[in-house]
């Protein structure tokens, strides 16, 4: 399940501390209407992408980086689980969740053969994983598996809006598999379109000796190919312990500012 955020800062930080704005848009209720459901990676454990309209209204505002909390019954009883928004704030054709089925989980077992269609009771948006505009220093996203769907948001948002003006952005982006690489076309496509944009994509057990890229994690791509960590923002989210070892390592090289998202 994903956690509220946490900001934090480097213990020496080189520039004025960022001061949190509140977020823009309330949550509020909303009738999820199920718009498509497919597959993005087909090897065990799968990674889909499901779509959502909502019923008498058009999809709400919200800020990259927030999520939405989806309901369904289960055994009789009301759960929901929540899931951050990959789509960018400007597409109102529908709001998009990437999610990985979980051996046992109901709810990404559910949502993945959920008909089209079909209404689920919805909350959002919610959190405070997003990015502060003006965007005040470079910045760099870390994620591992699904954790890179914020990050498809802020920077699909940052291209329509033009935010990206004197800045640099990097992606790094770890994963076990190299068909985990989900939303790898569109990110190429995107470090092909911004000369300011740089993309690291990084396998630890790679399948395929076609894949000449990268080979470790992410914390080895933060140090032998970022720079200059005192004038950058690094924003981070996966899973728990991920989390908790890049944080810490960006701390110790001396990020001007560190926020992240930890998913349990």
């Amino acid at each position: 399940m994903m956690r509220e955020t946490v900001p934090t800062r480097a213990a020496t930080p080189q520039k004025s501390v960022i001061r949190e704005s509140p977020v823009k848009f309330r949550s509020g209720r909303h009738t999820a209407v199920v718009k498509e459901v497919f597959d993005i990676t087909t090897k065990y454990p799968e990674t889909y992408l499901i779509r959502f309209t909502f019923e008498n209204e058009p999809v709400f505002d919200f800020e990259p980086g927030q999520f939405i909390s989806i309901f369904a019954e289960k055994e009789g009883k009301r759960i929901s689980r929540p899931y951050s928004i990959a789509s960018w704030p400007e597409n109102k054709s529908a709001l998009e969740l990437a999610i990985k089925v979980v051996e046992g989980g109901f709810m990404s077992n559910y949502l993945h053969h959920v008909p089209v269609g079909t209404k689920l009771a919805s909350i959002g948006p919610l959190g405070r994983f997003v990015m502060q505009e003006p965007i005040p220093y470079d910045t760099v996203f870390v994620a591992t598996g699904t954790g890179v769907a914020p990050f498809i948001s802020m920077m699909g948002h940052i291209w329509e809006q033009e935010l990206d003006d004197g800045h640099e952005f990097h992606l790094v982006f770890g994963v076990r598999y190299v068909h985990d690489l989900i939303y790898r076309d569109l990110i190429e496509k995107w470090a092909r379109e911004h000369r300011n944009f740089h993309f690291y994509p990084t396998v630890s057990r790679p399948e395929t000796s076609t894949w000449k890229g990268r080979v470790g994690y992410v914390q080895k791509v933060l140090q032998n190919d970022i720079r200059d960590y005192s004038k950058k923002q690094v924003y981070i989210c996966g899973l728990h312990d991920m989390v908790e070892d890049v944080k810490n390592l960006c701390e110790r090289l001396g990020f001007a500012y560190v926020r992240f998202e930890k998913w349990d």
